[in-house]
């Protein structure tokens, strides 16, 4: 059986399961990063959705910049918790860079993820 590699585009996909709101725990892979911006071991916090992302960054008027800092402050207030995983959500900021960098305009980008036209 062979397997056919995924376009930046289908990796962009919502995945099943996110977002989860989870606690943050010391053994996280994002713990240091949240840890450094006030959360605490116990402290809810959000693994997000590429399409959550897409949407923050959609956002920001060209010209412009947003760092993943910002990014993860709206997601946690929109989900009403401490903090948001840096790290899934910097994976889906280089995944949307990349499919940009593909030759996708960021309309086309969002249209995929959502349907709208």
């Amino acid at each position: 059986m062979t397997y056919k590699k995924k376009t930046w585009i289908q990796k962009l996909g919502d995945k099943k399961g996110l977002p989860k709101v989870m606690e943050l725990e010391e053994r996280f892979p994002c713990y240091n990063a949240v840890h450094k911006r006030g959360a605490e071991a116990g402290d809810p916090v959000v693994l997000v959705n590429p399409s959550e992302v897409l949407e923050v960054m959609k956002e920001v008027p060209e010209g412009r910049l947003i760092t993943i800092v910002e990014i993860c402050k709206i997601i946690a207030k929109k989900h009403g918790v401490k903090a948001c995983c840096s790290l899934t959500t910097g994976i889906f900021i280089m995944t949307a860079a990349n499919a940009v960098g593909w030759g996708f305009k960021r309309a086309h980008v969002w249209t995929f993820l959502t349907g709208e036209r």
